[in-house]
This record gives structure tokens, sequence and C-alpha cells, in this order.
């Protein structure tokens, strides 16, 4: 959080209001807000159905580095939610918030396994504007309150430990209690 601060305070004059063009220039920003969406990503599970016959090179046998036959018609559901805390693409700290990965170089192969809003012609056509919105908040609120924790007596859970509900969207199923100081 301090090196948020840090970087918020260094871009902005004050406790004015963000424009784009600012937020643009907060690179560990943006890189918290991916880890963010990684870890808990707003649509964790999607679906397509297989127009055409095919074999996926990996995925399938007990260990899923085998091929795989999908026949047309049948129903491809994935999980950006699964996917994300994969140790053989994210590491082996792959269920740890650390949003550094993202700017170290580790990651810049990894194509398709960070996909929260989708990709290609399904891709989701919000996403800037969703970047955008959420970037303004994180910044606003960070703004606003000097301290921002846990309260007192309020467990600390493992990434992925919290009670979650599913709907369209994957929801804090007890919400996310935080003690605030101005």
């Amino acid at each position: 959080m301090k090196r948020l601060r840090q970087e918020i305070a260094s871009v902005m004059e004050g406790g004015q209001v963000p424009t784009r063009d600012q937020i643009k220039k907060m690179p560990y920003l943006a890189c918290v807000i991916k880890e963010s969406l990684r870890l808990y990503p707003p649509v964790p599970l999607n679906n397509r159905e297989a127009v055409r016959t095919t074999i996926l090179p990996i995925g399938g046998g007990p260990e899923g580095d085998k091929p795989m036959l999908v026949r047309k018609g049948e129903l491809v559901v994935f999980s950006q939610y699964v996917n994300s805390r994969k140790k053989n693409i994210f590491g082996s700290d792959a269920y740890d918030f650390r949003p550094e990965r993202w700017e170290s170089g580790e990651l810049e192969s990894i194509r398709w396994a960070y996909f929260p809003f989708s990709g290609g012609p399904r891709q989701c056509l919000g996403e800037d504007f969703a970047q955008m919105e959420v970037s303004y908040t994180i910044v606003r609120i960070l703004q606003t309150f000097s301290l921002i924790k846990l309260p007192v007596g309020e467990p600390n859970e493992p990434v992925g430990s919290e009670r979650q509900r599913l709907t369209l969207v994957l929801l804090s199923a007890e919400g996310c209690k935080v003690e605030v100081r101005v």
C-alpha cells in the first residue's frame, strides 16, 4: 500500500481529481489492478460451444498434459479463477497477492493464461472503461483515507480461502470489512 500511495502522490498534486493522463502515468497502480483481477476475476467461469471437431494440444489425461478431443457441439467450460492460480503459469507463489510479478517480465509470455476480460472477438467492450473506473476509485480512496486496515479481530484469510458466492460474477459472501481513517 505504501508504494501505491507514493506513486499516486508523485503523479498527483494535492488532492486533485485524477485525469486519464495522470492515471496512465501510474504503472504500479496498473499492476495492482492486474493482480487483483488475476486472483478475483469479475467473471470467473466462461464457456464456448465448439463449432467444429478439434483436438486441443493439452488439457487431457490425468496431468492435463495430453491432447484432448473436443467434438463439434460440445460445451467447453473454462475458468479464469482456476487458471490464475496455476503454479506452472504464475509460479510457486500463485496464491499470493504480488503485483510486482507484472512488472518484472516473468509473465511476458503467458499470452492467454490471463484473460479477466476474455479476448479475441468476444473481448469485453467495457474493459477500458472498467480499468479506468477502478483506477480512479482506488486513487480517490487512497487520497481520502490515510489509513485502511482490517478491523481488530477480523481474520486475514489467505487468498482463495475466504467464502465466496458465484452468480454471474464472483462475490465475497461476507462482504469486505475494513477500518478507515481520514
